[in-house]
């Protein structure tokens, strides 16, 4: 039943399931993080590189920036094509959502390993 839904007789419900995964995957990190912060409760600088120091939760946060960034598409699309009529209009802001995600997601990838 679920690998029907996901074919093309229903277009929707592909990028539905993905907002609510990737969320769900923000909501597990957001509870985890909350529990680490109040953990270690870093307060000055060296204790919020320790904080982001081991390799998981590097690993972790990259997968939180990649989930945060697929809802964010996902849902401005969805904004974008509800109420900008103008195609072309609609098109560059979409052009312009996905560069500025995916410089966002560069940063978060050069804040995190590099």
């Amino acid at each position: 039943m679920l690998i029907e839904l996901l074919t093309k007789r229903y277009p929707g419900m592909r990028a539905w399931l993905t907002q609510r995964l990737s969320g769900l995957v923000m909501a597990i990190y957001s509870v985890l993080a909350l529990g680490r912060f109040l953990l270690l409760q870093p307060t000055y600088y060296e204790a919020w590189l320790d904080f982001f120091r081991p390799w998981w939760w590097r690993l972790a946060s990259l997968l939180f920036w990649i989930s945060l960034s697929i809802h964010a598409w996902l849902g401005i699309r969805d904004v974008l094509k509800d109420y900008v009529p103008n195609a072309n209009l609609r098109g560059v802001l979409i052009k312009l959502l996905v560069v500025v995600l995916w410089l966002y997601l560069a940063w978060a990838t050069y804040l995190l390993f590099g």
